[in-house]
């Protein structure tokens, strides 16, 4: 797949959906325009899943990297924190 997506106008997209849609798996997405100006995406499903996939896996760095970096305690220290907070 080309970093640049295909382009296609809106009016194209009515009069030739089917086609649109049949080429999808090969092109990946489309590039919708209307007056010359991008106005969304058609996006083949499988790719959408991975796309989804990959930014989940992306938010789930962020959480660890911010994770990494918070204070360590030993175990005996939580142990005892969690006693007081018990009695």
């Amino acid at each position: 797949m080309s970093i640049i997506p295909s382009a296609i106008s809106i009016t194209d997209l009515r009069k030739q959906s089917a086609y649109f849609l049949a080429n999808l798996p090969k092109e990946k997405l489309y590039l919708l325009l209307q007056n010359s100006k991008p106005k969304g995406v058609l996006v083949d499903l499988e790719y959408l899943q991975m796309l989804q996939e990959a930014y989940e896996d992306y938010l789930d760095i962020l959480a660890y990297d911010k994770a990494i970096d918070e204070p360590k305690i030993s175990w005996q220290r939580y142990k005892q924190r969690s006693r007081k907070k018990v009695q």
